[in-house]
């Protein structure tokens, strides 16, 4: 990576992406170098929202960006493992939403690609940063607390209306997928 700003490419124009990127990016003094969405329009209304600096025609095309050094991936779960390969494979570092892959096959083929490019791979657990996360892994390394016993996570917002695309099957949706896997991430 460079010293300077982080160069970002952003693909999709998701809505998860403002609070998980475009605000992280501008604290931080990042620059949002491009955007790519499956209807153009989105991605120019995305780019002029978040002060994107241009809209590039494809994921394919914003993935070949020499500009663009860093792949933020909040697509559907289904095109996570192919786009995160396709960005590892051209030598970029990649951000990725939950879930990194749909399956142990596809986890394992693109956590194999990471370690060949020798990138920075991270899926979006966010959680993992936030202060009171780790003064907790603080407290369980210490043994200040005594032995681990039990452990129980709840994950608890609204569910998305039936029609939404966090739902479908064939893009790797459902309630497990969806929240269910910081549950069983922060277990880990």
């Amino acid at each position: 990576m460079t010293d300077g700003p982080l160069r970002i490419g952003v693909l999709g124009a998701a809505r998860i992406a403002e609070l998980s990127i475009v605000g992280p990016a501008r604290a931080g003094g990042h620059r949002l170098v491009a955007v790519a969405a499956r209807d153009r329009g989105r991605a120019e209304t995305f780019a002029a929202a978040h002060g994107v600096e241009r809209v590039a025609g494809s994921y394919a095309e914003l993935i070949a960006d020499p500009e663009v050094e860093v792949v933020y991936n909040p697509l559907a779960n289904g095109l996570h493992a192919p786009w995160n390969l396709v960005a590892l494979q051209a030598g970029k570092h990649v951000l990725t939403e939950k879930p990194s892959a749909s399956n142990a096959g596809e986890a394992a083929e693109v956590g194999e690609a990471a370690a060949k490019a020798g990138t920075v791979f991270m899926e979006g657990f966010h959680y993992l940063f936030h202060p009171v996360t780790r003064r907790l892994h603080e407290l369980l390394e210490s043994g200040e607390l005594g032995d681990l016993r039990h452990v129980e996570a709840v994950v608890a917002m609204p569910a998305p209306p039936d029609s939404d695309v966090r739902w479908s099957l064939p893009l790797a949706g459902g309630a497990l997928m969806d929240l269910g896997c910081y549950s069983l991430h922060a277990l880990r």
